[in-house]
């Protein structure tokens, strides 16, 4: 037994334990059609999205690699076949061929936070304010494999990307970015690798130059701590990377000052000038304001668009 599920278990008694196998068959890929490429989700039978519900876990058991799906019931669907794009076959590293089949589990899950206050705060005040981050600043969402990163780097807070992908997300050095796994997160600051020693941090084909500048491009390498505290059970584990809207936004406050004060400035005269009631003043300042914001955050959306 792992040093890890050792800790899990805590000060129970290792002797007369229970070890139930989770349910898993392999599966055959399937080709999705243009227009599902990019769809958030992954078409599969009926059958499969039944028996191991609508979020699964993709293995390939040859090098271990793992990525979670979400699958979306359709009746054309083959039996026993996923049908996922390039993208998700050069994470897993497969040709997904006969000789070369995957592993299909039900998803790990995470323990939910319990309903209540916490609930109320997640709905009331981060999921608007969320919103209105992807409307000012811009989204941009991307699943990378986690790797092992400098050792130097372990008792640090931060992780490693390569600097293509730093530049993909829209985002400079020491930014922060979101990595989430099975409803954890974590938001560290990026640096980026050094790409003329990758195969220091990445174990790399050096007889195959395309699957090296692949796998350098999928990494993403994330302290021992942080893989911890994301429950991540292996190297090569797939996770999902976005922008930091908070830390962007606090980023980019100094731009925000001087327009907000010349509109409020503005505002305070006309009310005085033009005799507005407090009413139209306050309705014309929460109207102007999100635009000013809009507008000086452009520079941070044209990043990704």
């Amino acid at each position: 037994m792992s040093k890890r599920a050792k800790d899990k278990l805590g000060n129970c008694p290792l002797t007369g334990l229970t070890i139930t196998k989770p349910e898993y068959s392999t599966i055959l890929r399937g080709i999705p059609k243009v227009d599902e490429i990019a769809k958030p989700y992954v078409k599969a039978c009926p059958t499969l999205v039944r028996k191991y519900s609508n979020h699964v876990e993709l293995i390939n058991p040859k090098n271990g690699f793992r990525v979670n799906l979400t699958l979306k019931e359709d009746d054309t669907a083959k039996p026993n076949a996923l049908y996922f794009n390039r993208y998700i076959m050069l994470l897993l590293e497969t040709h997904a061929t006969e000789d070369d089949q995957l592993i299909i589990t039900r998803a790990r899950t995470s323990p939910q936070s319990k309903p209540g206050i916490h609930k109320l705060i997640h709905l009331g005040i981060k999921r608007p304010l969320t919103a209105l981050g992807n409307l000012f600043i811009g989204k941009r969402e991307l699943t990378l494999r986690v790797g092992h990163p400098y050792p130097f780097d372990e008792h640090q807070n931060l992780c490693r990307i390569h600097p293509n992908v730093r530049k993909l997300l829209g985002m400079e050095e020491t930014d922060k970015i979101v990595v989430t796994y099975n409803n954890k997160t974590i938001t560290v600051p990026i640096l980026d690798i050094d790409t003329e020693h990758i195969a220091q941090l990445i174990k790399l084909n050096e007889e195959n130059e395309q699957l090296k500048f692949i796998d350098s491009h999928l990494f993403i390498g994330i302290t021992a701590l942080s893989r911890n505290e994301l429950e991540i059970p292996s190297i090569g584990t797939s996770v999902t990377v976005k922008r930091s809207m908070n830390s962007l936004f606090l980023k980019h406050l100094n731009k925000l000052v001087l327009p907000v004060i010349a509109l409020l400035f503005t505002v305070v005269q006309l009310y005085k000038d033009l005799n507005w009631s407090i009413a139209l003043t306050v309705a014309i300042s929460l109207i102007l304001l999100p635009i000013i914001i809009y507008t000086t955050l452009s520079e941070e959306r044209a990043k990704i668009n």
